[in-house]
């Protein structure tokens, strides 16, 4: 987990944004009173294979063995970043354009959950709770659950966020490429 926090403050991460559909297209969009948050992809091949067989061996068999989905792809390997007071993610789903209907799972490892305060996931039709994994640990849902990253009050959240997904929705990714516009590819 150091590695990857140490990784992200190499780089310092760029603002990361989110997805919407704008006239037919998935486009790229900037606005922090939606999200806050910084993100560094990991492009070393030697880390992407490690960090894959990592969720290969220890988070698609849960996710098997809960709901009988065989996630055989990983979309991402990025490290994200929330700070205090600016840090935040309004409620989204996680698949609801074009360049994004094939994400069926999103993985949240977090990074260090003992140094940062507020921050945790909230899944607002299903109530007031929200949850934290431990350092090293996993909150795994349906890119189809409304949910939201709290502010965070004290400190830095940094987190491992891929999406997981199988060869079905390869094609739907495939199929939608066109629909993604020049810099949501």
């Amino acid at each position: 987990c150091r590695m990857l926090i140490d990784l992200y403050e190499n780089d310092g991460g760029t603002a990361s944004g989110f997805m919407r559909d704008v006239n037919g297209k998935t486009t790229h969009i900037l606005d922090d009173s939606f999200k806050r948050r910084r993100d560094t992809s990991i492009e070393d091949p030697k880390l992407i294979q490690m960090l894959s067989q990592r969720i290969a061996r220890r988070v698609a068999p849960a996710i098997e063995r809960a709901t009988h989905f065989k996630a055989t792809r990983i979309e991402r390997h990025i490290v994200a970043c929330y700070e205090a007071g600016k840090g935040h993610f309004r409620p989204h789903r996680d698949n609801t354009t074009f360049g994004t209907a094939h994400r069926r799972f999103a993985v949240t490892i977090n990074l260090n959950a003992e140094e940062y305060e507020g921050g945790d996931l909230r899944f607002p039709e299903f109530g007031g709770r929200t949850y934290r994994a431990p350092t090293g640990g996993a909150v795994v849902f349906s890119c189809s659950l409304l949910h939201e990253a709290l502010p965070v009050t004290k400190g830095k959240r940094y987190a491992f966020l891929p999406f997981l997904y199988d060869e079905e929705a390869k094609a739907i990714r495939d199929a939608n490429l066109d629909k993604l516009a020049p810099e949501a590819g």
